[in-house]
């Protein structure tokens, strides 16, 4: 049992430290310093539970020495690896913690192992924008795992097996891991929400410590065909009634196994254009003047007073696999992962290249770096697309950095792309790639918005330079007059705050640019999950559809908008003066909303919003029920 007790104690030792310096160091994050305590009590709780559930295999191995009364010497053996080992593991989270925090605001979670998919963009990722965090965070690991595989070399438990005695108290010590791994005799075992307190996503993984928040979300992935019940239970039919009421009745078309299925009459005839969409990776409304952020990307604000803008449209995620889901599917966002990766969306899904194929349109999703990353291409060519070329696919270009090519070589490989099938209709989804971390863009492009080379500032204000480039292009050679053109980000850069959901990073910019289309500002409240209805209708395209996001030609310049956001496994729905924010197995909470700003919160009420509930609710989590009949 010494081996045990010394686990315990150093695990409890180092994660109370670890725990205690990332707080220090988010202080400023806290409202108060009567929020240290339930930090630190919490925090005990859940690494007292995570310590005690990994402590079960040797003690279920002790547990059999003892019954089998068999020799000790191979579970000495077992235990002084499998306790330095688990603590090592431990101790990796928890150096790595501060990298992955700057990178993405929260403790190490479901990310950090979804990313393990894809070693050659992390690894280029940390090498070339965190190298010396990442250099600490090895060669530490490495020490403490030297220091502790000398600690439990010195100690040994016994050669042979032992009394009863031994034995009852073994069967006393099963109660008590019961006790501590629940942490309590509440109805429910202790988790994430119990020691959660704060309106800050960050401020509430504190109390945890990160092995213990990416095991948990690895388990929850598990069971994301039941995530809609995090926020609480809705009858079937309310909720069918509650959305489909949303749906013009004279629409909607009566399908039990397609919910929200519709007919999508169009005030334009059908007139083959091509649609060019272009996602720029992490561009928020931060960095646009225009729209009230700073002044990096002019030639988007030139662009601002000749297209069809929106003034205020926001992003439905923080991920990019959230911003392609909304842009090319409709689909809403959930606390189960985006629909790229899940398994049942991975062929059949509705999605417009779906519609627009079928409508005889070629279809092709260009990428300037590897399109297995976040599986894009598994999604798209199992939905849709006919064509994914990514940087494998590239003759030639000028320049590469860890995310792959640069913007300026992604728009001339698109540009030619859509030179070769210029007799007919087609629709090019390209997403760009420079603006990522660690921000790698050509020498000698643009004027630095300030030094060093390499920051988000400059790798925007590149990013705004290449697109520019493209549209300018574009419009010389009548692809204007031949297409209707989408620029919009896919997410703002690091959505991070001490609100629930951090609204204003959500504010992403966005425009639609065709001959046929009046420049205008656009002041309405939109979220990303509008746009593909609405590129549908300016093409002309009237086939029935499940998307339920608004038709922007057909909605009034008044109307009452509504966006709706993922943040976490919070999920916020917006409207023109009032955000609900709905929480995991907790109340939901009311913020008053002025000039897209979160202003004072409510009191955490029951906010009853039902279509907010709905629209988040069971169906659209079954992606049997968002296929084109």
């Amino acid at each position: 049992m010494k081996n045990l007790a010394l686990y315990l104690l150093l695990g409890l030792f180092f994660l109370s430290c670890s725990r205690i310096m990332l707080t220090w160091w988010q202080s400023d994050r806290l409202a108060s310093l009567s929020q240290w305590w339930p930090i630190l009590t919490g925090g005990l709780r859940i690494d007292i539970s995570l310590l005690l559930q990994l402590a079960v295999i040797p003690l279920l191995g002790l547990l059999m020495v003892q019954v089998f009364r068999t020799s000790g010497r191979i579970y000495n053996r077992v235990v002084r690896n499998y306790y330095p080992i688990t603590l090592i593991i431990m101790v990796f989270f928890e150096l790595a913690t501060p990298t992955f925090i700057m990178e993405y605001d929260t403790r190490p979670d479901r990310l950090f192992i979804e990313y393990l998919v894809s070693p050659n963009e992390v690894f280029g990722m940390l090498v070339n924008g965190y190298l010396l965090s990442t250099l600490v965070t090895m060669g530490s690991t490495a020490l403490f795992s030297w220091f502790l595989y000398r600690m439990f070399k010195q100690n040994t438990e016994f050669k042979s097996h032992t009394s009863w005695s031994g034995l009852a108290f073994l069967l006393f010590l099963v109660p008590v891991f019961v006790l501590g791994i629940r942490s309590g005799l509440q109805h429910r075992p202790i988790n994430p929400a119990m020691v959660s307190f704060s309106q800050d996503r960050l401020v509430n993984t504190l109390p945890l410590n990160s092995l213990y928040q990416v095991l948990y979300d690895v388990y929850q992935m598990r069971h994301e065909a039941a995530a809609a019940g995090i926020y609480g239970d809705m009858p079937s039919d309310d909720m069918l009634h509650i959305i489909q009421n949303q749906i013009d009745p004279d629409k909607l078309i009566r399908n039990p196994q397609i919910p929200s299925l519709h007919k999508a009459p169009s005030p334009i005839p059908q007139n083959s254009k091509n649609l060019i969409i272009v996602v720029e990776e992490s561009l928020g409304a931060q960095f646009v003047a225009s729209l009230g952020g700073r002044p990096v990307t002019q030639y988007l604000d030139q662009w601002a007073e000749k297209s069809w803008w929106f003034e205020r449209l926001y992003a439905t995620g923080t991920r990019s696999a959230r911003g392609l889901e909304a842009i090319t599917t409709g689909f809403l966002p959930s606390p189960a992962r985006a629909v790229l990766k899940l398994p049942k969306a991975q062929q059949g899904f509705f999605s417009i290249a779906e519609l627009l194929s079928n409508a005889g349109y070629k279809t092709a999703f260009i990428y300037g770096g590897e399109s297995h990353f976040d599986n894009m291409r598994g999604f798209f060519l199992g939905n849709g697309f006919q064509h994914v070329i990514d940087q494998n696919d590239y003759n030639s270009y000028e320049f590469k950095g860890n995310w792959g090519v640069s913007d300026e070589d992604l728009f001339n490989e698109a540009y030619d792309y859509l030179q070769q099938n210029r007799n007919q209709p087609t629709f090019t989804l390209i997403f760009t790639s420079s603006n990522h971390t660690p921000f790698e863009f050509p020498d000698g492009k643009i004027e630095h918005y300030e030094e060093p080379k390499q920051t988000v500032n400059n790798a925007v204000r590149y990013a705004d330079f290449a697109v520019n480039q493209f549209l300018t292009k574009l419009q010389q050679n009548g692809y204007f007059k031949s297409s209707v053109i989408m620029v919009v980000a896919d997410h703002d850069a690091r959505a991070q705050g001490a609100q629930l959901v951090p609204v204003s990073n959500f504010h992403i910019p966005g425009m639609i640019i065709s001959d046929d289309i009046k420049a205008f500002k656009d002041n309405r409240l939109v979220s990303q999950i509008d746009l593909a209805p609405t590129l549908m209708s300016l093409l002309g395209i009237d086939t029935p559809n499940p998307m339920i996001g608004y038709d922007l030609t057909q909605k009034p310049l008044d109307m009452p908008g509504r966006a709706l956001m993922q943040y976490g496994k919070n999920q916020a729905y917006m409207t023109d003066d009032f955000v609900t924010i709905l929480r995991p197995e907790s109340q939901h909470v009311g913020f008053t909303n002025k000039k897209d700003n979160l202003g004072e919160p409510m009191e955490p009420i029951d906010v009853e919003v039902p279509l907010a509930h709905a629209l988040f609710a069971s169906w659209a989590y079954d992606q049997q029920a968002y296929r084109l009949p």
